[in-house]
């Protein structure tokens, strides 16, 4: 490889380019065109099926009785728009038993594996706008179907940075623990912060039996590595542990007390219900026996108190008598020593005597009478009586209008009407005794009579005291009965209120578990467990979360997390229950897996893409459009249907009567065909998709058989389910019809009245009716098989795969895009590549960093090399160059399709396409430079090929030649003395240069070499310094074209007389004759050393010289030798030539055969055709020596020569004039019998 200097340094100049691009790659700064060199490869590569590398026979025991594919099939059913459009579906937060009724139709009618949730069912997601029995309701139903299938139920989970309620307690975060941001299990483990993901709660998950039920998988997929909005990379797993599981469990199980205690322990609140009866009425009873017994002591106190009260007056009498005896006494001594004091004593014995009376007057016949007043007790005691009639009217007056409080107002108005009526029988009693006078004897009956009552009086008081103390204890007992009645009630209460749900309950650790209590009351030494289960769960829990799609193939293959491993250098593996390794990867930062894309989400099938248009054109209101799509959907989803084929728009009806769709369909059918009777709008795109997902309900959806991406719509399994459930009831309901028509109520009967009436007609018609009858109910059966297998079809699609359930609905804003989809689809999509990623094995093999350095190092070497290249062929060598990077990046994509190794082909590919564009870029720089030096240099000497030549070869010009193919040109003006001595310098100087541009133009427009001008003469070569395999024809052709131009220049200068003066004759004439010979010569730079030429050397040279100074001994104007005609022909046969003579040349003793161009054969004339046809001839009797008939011969060729003196200008001979004076001559002078035709010229 030759590089000049220059070279030298542009190449050195170019390897600065690679550590460019090794930089901006190192540093990330191209990232976004190596990602999205992946998605090309991934779209080169196409689709790949899901299960085209399962072997058959490679199976992986699950249990004990089943064994499975290694590679799952993976379903989608979606939540799309047909599924939200559903009766019943309504808005969100959506019921989950609509969750449920999908999961329970694909497991236990569709026999699927493993159902993952790629959705949210966290407390979160669900609105506080909904009842909380409604979310109880939704919840427990998803709940249900873990419990019934714990094993094969994935829920999502996701990691929203917002943790809920339930745990906060335990101070874990929600935002995901990964690696590459710091997270450290060591450290985490040292403070006891750990991470929780927002995860589904009690009753969706549960636990039972010292087991936890319910699988969760985490659908969180962060921008790792992102350079767009295409999730690429999933993280397997993230670190759990410590207490939050139990308390997101046993949190969600507090909340939901209030429903499920209720309906757990129905019994047992029935059982306390009615404990709590019987406590109650035999309470109600002691309350009563306590309000009898208080109510008689409240009689015997009054009664007490009242003979306490009479006890009082007559100890206050006896005294008060005592104290009057001793003053009568005390007066009647004073006045028994002093009579003198009669006058004032007498009055004061009288006065005591007479109270004495009043007093003792009382006592002195009956004990039993009431004792009287003072006259100013008297005076209060009237006072008083007013009072009580006062008070006794207002609780007369309030019982009448309230008797409901009788029991508290009687009492206390019996006891004022007792007390008024013992003021009133005082008083009168008072009245009564007032005035009576008593002897002594009287007096002391009297007032024995007073003690004795006195005495009487005591002894009742002390009855009724012992009365009252035994009252009060039965009373005491009745209470201390209620006491232990209450509180018996009481605990009653407060289990009925705990199992109703309505009792406080709290969350406490004990020991290494978390237990659900009911707050303590006082009279409890240790809190009681709830009355529900899961009540206590183990407190810690350090099980760490897998991704959605890692959880739904360990739950594929009947595996728990004991079955992964991860190691610290970031190995993932999976090993089944044999212990063998079933999937194994090498993990991004201990966490992240890349995925594989295999498939685009969705099929492009026709149907679609027709309904699509269809709606477009209806909302865009282009109607002619959307009535032309009609005919077409409706066909293409009826030939989908098996046994229907539908040719023409005509048979669409029929079709679908066939199918037995509902009348109104038919009508809105006919109304889109443009059939239906009446006037009105055609039917809107709604009842096209009405009518289409009628027609659908018979076949099994494209999507759902699909070998890449197979998937439905919930709404799909949802009403297969319900339609197999009606096919099913209407199977057995045909078959009992059936059998009860055939059994011996119809047919039986029928045949037994036939036996002893056989020939009665109307037994016969009844038989007919019931064969009939058997026969449409037979065809119905029939029917009904057909399109219970559809359904069981249907759902065999699901058999034993992994279904993914996700929302597709653009609404649900869970969309992005893929490698090979062009819009945004479904994120569960995710999930589903990583477990094809994952058990197929084929993984993205991305090489490192210094693999992609050192391939970026070696293609810019080699196109630095390349395109700095200066030696032969250098254009080819540097478009190479370009073909090899081309197939380096073939390459490389043909890798991937096979291995998905990414061979590094972005950053070498850019870099290598750089150094070759900026290093041709240069070498166009320096070339032009050489150009303009060289042309500077040798432009006025040598061709401009040379100069190409020169810079391609990168050396300068230097002396010396090679021997070589070519053909030489020359040309000369005839007759060019006479110009030269008629015209002025000028004159001549302005003819030749317009003449030699002409000619010269039309040689290099032909590819010949300019060797140099003599004078007028032109001296060319073709076939040098650049090799031509026409250079023979190239050079005829030249010849040819320059006596054409010769013609247009002289009818130009025709009209420039002015110009050209007394010359104009002579210029309007210009003829030039042209020679040439083809043969080796030396071709080189010859001359000396400072100074040469790129010229032609040799013999040959020098006869094509002779050719076009001998043209003029034939009256020709162009003539070359045989060895040119030869050559040209072989190369295109389009030009006529003729046959002149053989000659030996002077300087020569071999004989030549010269010819004439005489012009291309489309341009030649008839009468050209005929003179050629005639010299032919003329030259065959010329060299039998027939002179005569030669003569005749050219004699008529003469006369047909397209150049003829007088006519052509210039010309005074032509070849057929020559030969008539040959012809003559050697008439006159024989050349003998050994005459070989050549003819010897004397002259050049």
């Amino acid at each position: 490889m030759k590089f000049s200097k220059e070279s030298q340094n542009t190449f050195l100049f170019l390897l600065i380019i690679p550590f460019v691009w090794v930089a901006l790659n190192h540093f990330g700064y191209i990232d976004f065109l190596k990602m999205k060199s992946l998605d090309w490869r991934l779209q080169f590569r196409g689709e790949i099926e899901q299960q085209a590398d399962s072997l058959e026979g490679d199976m992986v025991q699950v249990d004990e009785n089943k064994s499975l594919p290694r590679i799952p099939k993976v379903t989608y059913v979606n939540f799309d728009a047909s599924t939200l459009a559903m009766d019943g579906v309504g808005e969100r937060p959506w019921d989950r038993a609509f969750f449920r009724d999908t999961a329970l139709a694909l497991i236990e009618r569709g026999k699927a594996r493993v159902l993952g949730f790629d959705f949210g069912f966290t407390p979160k997601s669900m609105s506080k706008m909904v009842p909380r029995e409604n979310s109880y309701r939704s919840d427990d139903a998803i709940g249900g179907l873990v419990k019934k299938y714990p094993d094969r139920v994935v829920l999502g989970c996701l990691y929203s940075g917002v943790p809920t309620q339930f745990v906060k307690p335990t101070g874990v975060s929600a935002f995901p623990p990964f690696f590459y941001d710091g997270f450290s299990l060591e450290e985490s483990v040292r403070s006891k912060k750990y991470h929780y993901p927002e995860s589904p709660t009690y009753p969706l998950l549960s636990y039972q039996n010292g087991k936890y039920l319910g699988r969760v998988g985490s659908f969180t997929v962060p921008p790792f590595r992102a350079v767009d909005e295409i999730p690429r990379w999933v993280p397997l797993w993230f670190p759990s542990m410590g207490k939050a599981h139990a308390y997101n469990l046993l949190g969600g199980k507090q909340s939901k007390l209030d429903f499920e205690l209720p309906q757990d322990n129905r019994v047992q609140i029935n059982e306390l219900e009615i404990k709590q009866q019987k406590l109650t009425m035999e309470k109600e009873r002691e309350e009563k026996k306590i309000t009898e017994a208080s109510e008689e002591i409240a009689k015997l106190q009054a009664e007490k108190e009242k003979i306490i009260a009479v006890v009082t007056e007559l100890r206050e009498q006896q005294n008060f008598v005592e104290g009057l005896n001793k003053e009568i006494d005390t007066f009647q001594n004073t006045l028994l020593e002093n009579e003198s004091l009669a006058k004032i004593i007498t009055p004061q014995i009288n006065q005591r005597v007479k109270k004495l009376n009043g007093i003792l007057a009382v006592f002195l016949s009956d004990l039993n009478v009431s004792l009287g007043l003072s006259p100013s007790e008297v005076s209060e005691a009237e006072i008083r009586i007013v009072q009580l009639e006062q008070e006794i009217s207002n609780f007369q007056t309030t019982l009448s209008a309230n008797p409901a409080i009788a029991g508290i107002i009687k009492p206390q108005l019996e006891k004022r009407m007792s007390e008024k009526e013992a003021l009133t029988q005082k008083i009168v009693t008072s009245s009564a005794t007032s005035g009576i006078e008593l002897n002594d004897q009287q007096q002391t009956q009297a007032l024995s009579n007073l003690v004795t009552h006195l005495s009487q009086k005591n002894k009742e008081a002390a009855s009724k005291s012992s009365d009252l103390a035994k009252r009060a204890g039965a009373l005491v007992k009745i209470r201390t009965g209620i006491d232990g009645l209450n509180k018996k009630v009481s605990l009653v209460q407060r289990d009925l209120s705990r199992l109703k749900g309505k009792a406080e309950t709290e969350l406490i650790e004990r020991g290494q578990t978390l237990r659900l209590v009911y707050k303590t009351t006082d009279d409890e030494k240790e809190a009681k467990l709830v009355d529900s289960l899961p009540n206590e769960v183990p407190l810690r829990r350090d099980r760490n979360v897998y991704a959605l799609g890692v959880e739904s193939l360990l739950a594929y293959y009947g595996l728990d997390e004991k079955s992964v491993t991860i190691d610290n250098d970031g190995s993932f593996k999976i090993r089944s229950l044999d212990n063998e390794i079933l999937v194994s990867c090498k993990l991004e930062e201990n966490q992240f897996l890349e995925v594989n894309w295999f498939t685009q989400w969705t099929e492009n099938l026709e149907e679609r893409r027709m309904m699509k248009d269809a709606k477009k054109a209806y909302n865009d209101g282009d109607f002619s459009t959307y009535t032309r799509l009609v005919p077409s959907v409706l066909q293409k989803f009826l030939n989908r249907v098996d046994g229907v084929s539908v040719t023409d728009s005509t048979e669409i009806i029929e079709a679908l009567k066939d199918l037995d769709l509902e009348s109104s369909l038919i009508v809105v059918a006919e109304n889109l065909l443009g059939q239906g009777s009446g006037d009105s709008d055609i039917p809107g795109f709604e009842d096209l998709t009405k009518v289409v997902e009628a027609i659908a309900y018979y076949f099994i959806p494209p999507s759902l058989k699909s070998k890449t991406n197979p998937m439905c719509g919930m709404r799909d399994v949802l009403q297969n389910a319900k339609f197999q459930d009606q096919v099913t009831a209407k199977i057995q309901e045909l078959e009992n019809k059936i059998v009860s028509l055939e059994g011996p109520n119809f047919m039986g009967k029928i045949l037994a009245a036939l036996e002893a009436n056989p020939g009665n007609e109307s037994i016969l018609a009844k038989k007919k009716q019931v064969v009939d009858a058997i026969e449409i109910n037979t065809e119905n059966l029939e029917e009904q098989r057909k399109e219970l297998n559809r359904i069981d079809s249907f759902f065999s699609c699901f058999k034993d795969s992994i279904v993914l359930l996700g929302p597709e609905e653009k609404t649900f804003q869970d969309l992005a895009p893929t490698p090979l989809d062009k819009a945004s689809v479904p994120k569960v999509s995710v999930h589903g590549n990583l477990i094809k990623t994952m058990t197929t094995g084929k993984y993205i093999t991305r090489p490192h960093k210094y693999v992609d350095h050192i391939a970026t190092f070696l293609v810019c070497l080699v196109m630095g090399l390349l395109s700095v290249y200066q030696g032969k062929k250098a254009s080819l060598v540097q478009a190479t160059g370009i073909l090899v990077l081309v197939g380096y990046v073939v390459f490389g994509l043909f890798t991937f399709t096979n291995t998905h190794y990414l061979l590094p082909i972005t950053t070498p590919a850019f870099a290598g396409l750089s150094t070759s564009f900026i290093g041709l870029a240069a070498m166009v720089v320096i070339e032009q430079k050489a150009k303009g030096k060289l042309k500077g240099m040798f432009g006025s000497y040598v061709s401009s090929d040379l100069v190409e030549q020169m810079v391609d070869s990168g050396e300068e010009p230097s002396l010396g030649g090679e021997e070589t193919s070519i053909t030489a040109f020359f040309s000369d003006v005839q007759a060019f003395s006479s110009f030269s001595e008629l015209l002025t310098p000028t004159g001549l100087v302005d003819l030749m240069n317009e003449y030699l541009t002409a000619m010269t133009n039309i040689l290099q427009e032909e590819r010949g070499t300019l060797d140099k001008y003599i004078g007028d003469a032109i001296v060319a070569m073709y076939g040098a310094p650049i090799p031509m395999q026409d250079h023979a024809y190239q050079s005829v052709r030249t010849a040819i074209l320059m006596q054409n131009k010769q013609i247009e220049l002289r009818d130009k200068w025709k009209q420039e007389a002015d110009k050209w003066g007394k010359c104009h004759g002579l210029v309007s004439q210009m003829q030039t004759r042209i020679g040439c010979n083809t043969g080796t010569a030396t071709v080189g730079n010859m001359g000396a050393l400072d100074r040469f030429n790129y010229t032609m050397m040799g013999d040959m040279v020098n006869l094509a010289a002779r050719c076009e100074s001998g043209a003029k001994a034939y009256g020709a104007y162009i003539m070359i030798t045989e060895e040119t005609k030869m050559a040209s022909e072989s190369t295109k046969d389009d030009i006529a030539f003729r046959y002149l003579d053989k000659i030996v040349v002077k300087g020569r003793s071999q004989p030549v055969a010269m010819y004439e161009p005489t012009g291309f054969m489309s341009e030649l004339s008839q009468e050209t055709q005929d003179c050629l046809d005639c010299f032919r001839q003329g030259i065959d009797k010329y060299l039998l020596q027939d002179w005569d008939g030669a003569l005749n011969l050219f004699e008529r060729a003469k006369e047909m020569e397209p150049n003829k003196p007088g006519v052509t200008p210039g010309v005074k001979d032509n070849p057929s004039m020559i030969l008539i004076d040959r012809c003559n001559v050697m008439k006159e002078n024989p050349p003998g019998s050994d005459w070989d035709g050549v003819y010897v010229m004397t002259t050049k």
